[in-house]
């Protein structure tokens, strides 16, 4: 257990670790409900005119006569506290405090993050040189040797 208080340095994670990233993600201001939500927009033909990447109908009829709350519609995109689960550290550099951390890192470059231990897959991998390669599920093998088994036959990460 960590006292309250201590400083956290960069040794404090090791190589192959899986951790939980937090930070603010880009911002892409004002956008549509097609690149907002992943809608798929109207038809090209048959009638619709100009209206190809509207949202569509936002409602029901007189009854309730309004417009639930929560409704996706377009409106500004981004720009909000996003959390990344189970990246793997992919080197630590003690002598600047640098963690580098392989995947999908939130926010724009030169941005503040919180690197935080996994709360859901950290405690329960092998031993830290087995955790570097993902996508595969390690068995003992006789006096203490770890070997991958890809669980995926189509996947050629694993070998």
């Amino acid at each position: 257990m960590i006292e309250v208080g201590a400083e956290i340095t960069a040794d404090h994670f090791i190589q192959g670790q899986l951790v939980d990233v937090t930070g603010t993600s880009q911002g892409k201001g004002f956008q549509g409900a097609m690149k907002r939500w992943n809608f798929g927009g109207l038809r090209a033909t048959h009638g619709v005119s100009v209206s190809h990447r509207s949202h569509g109908s936002t409602g029901q009829r007189q009854d309730p006569g309004k417009v639930f709350k929560g409704k996706k519609m377009a409106g500004h995109m981004g720009d909000e506290r996003v959390t990344t689960q189970n990246l793997v550290v992919a080197k630590i550099d003690k002598d600047r405090g640098l963690v580098m951390i392989r995947g999908a890192v939130p926010g724009s470059k030169g941005g503040w993050v919180v690197v935080r231990d996994a709360v859901k897959k950290g405690r329960s991998q092998g031993p830290a040189e087995a955790r570097r390669l993902q996508g595969a599920r390690w068995r003992q093998e006789g006096a203490g040797v770890m070997k991958a088994v890809c669980h995926n036959a189509r996947r050629r990460r694993c070998r």
